[in-house]
């Protein structure tokens, strides 16, 4: 019985390392409140309700926040790979994520001069090439 507690300590270290370091690396696409309720929860160890009490939330609001802001930047890993190679072969994938990420930035470009409203894409896009 002790074995299985202890696999699964390590598994959840091992899970919340990984959101962090995912974090490190893109928290610059999340708003500022994500951002502040992550680092709360994983970098201060903070409890759920010692969060929600800090900011006159209830529970279930930081734990759907946090669950979002964890899978958008899980879900921004899976496509830009910017972490997966660092360290071996990290440099090609992120020349590859510059050129796709130039692609997106014109199209944004010819949205604003077709009026859209592209402020948190252009914002997203320069936290992007921030962390390249």
């Amino acid at each position: 019985m002790p074995l299985q507690k202890t696999s699964s300590r390590a598994r959840s270290l091992a899970d919340r390392t990984a959101v962090i370091r995912l974090f490190d690396a893109y928290a610059g696409v999340l708003t500022v409140r994500q951002q502040a309720l992550v680092r709360m929860y994983y970098h201060e160890d903070l409890s759920l309700g010692e969060i929600a009490g800090r900011l006159r939330v209830s529970r279930q609001a930081v734990f759907d926040s946090l669950r979002r802001s964890v899978h958008e930047v899980r879900r921004l890993e899976d496509r830009l790979r910017m972490l997966e190679g660092a360290g071996r072969n990290g440099r090609p994938r992120r020349d590859g994520a510059a050129l796709r990420l130039d692609a997106v930035d014109r199209a944004a470009a010819r949205l604003t001069v077709a009026g859209a409203a592209t402020g948190p894409l252009l914002r997203a896009l320069r936290a992007l090439r921030e962390v390249m």
